[in-house]
């Protein structure tokens, strides 16, 4: 599901270089490119839903390269062991809503040990995505991604987040901990008890 663009195609994970429609390819950050402030890296990733469920056969129609691609790969892509994917529409991914089309993100990989967020702007019109070391918030326009950005980066959300967090843990930086910012008092510059985003 994730390729490279080249100057023929795109190259997936087995070294294969295919020709597809761009309908179901979207940019790709890894968390090692946010977690180190790697520019965009010319990595694609198929994105066949919209929303988690929704039938994925219309590819066949809309996209008949990518449908051959992912049926010339189903083995590999039915193998994948998670029950989400046995109880969904073949080919299905996770992780995607109505938030995953927004364009203007702000990014944190949970893998690094560092707190920093990185504001990362749509790519051709195309919203970026991300895999799953990534957490993100997402956002219609750059204006309301900035002021979000300036609210978490502010000493007191800082403060909070970097006092919950163990460095030493394998992924240090978890939802659970995210989720504790209370945004209608953050951005008012004060913090609160703990509630949801």
């Amino acid at each position: 599901m994730e390729l490279t663009f080249c100057a023929t195609g795109y190259e997936n994970g087995l070294g294969e270089v295919v020709q597809l429609e761009n309908t179901c390819l979207f940019p790709l950050l890894k968390g090692s490119d946010i977690g180190s402030n790697k520019e965009w890296r010319g990595k694609y990733v198929l994105v066949t839903q919209h929303a988690v469920g929704v039938d994925t056969s219309p590819i066949k129609v809309l996209a008949p390269k990518t449908w051959a691609y992912l049926q010339a790969h189903a083995e590999q892509l039915d193998a994948r062991s998670s029950t989400i994917y046995a109880k969904n529409p073949r080919f299905s991914i996770f992780g995607v809503g109505d938030y995953t089309f927004k364009p203007w993100r702000i990014a944190i990989c949970g893998l690094y040990k560092a707190l920093k967020f990185r504001l990362v702007a749509p790519l051709d019109g195309r919203p970026m995505m991300f895999d799953d070391t990534v957490y993100y918030l997402s956002f219609d326009t750059e204006q309301e991604a900035r002021q979000a950005l300036a609210a978490l980066e502010s000493n007191r959300a800082m403060s909070l987040l970097s006092s919950l967090i163990f460095w030493d843990e394998k992924r240090p930086i978890k939802t659970g901990i995210l989720n504790v910012l209370d945004w209608s008092r953050l951005q008012a510059n004060t913090l609160s008890q703990p509630a949801l985003i």
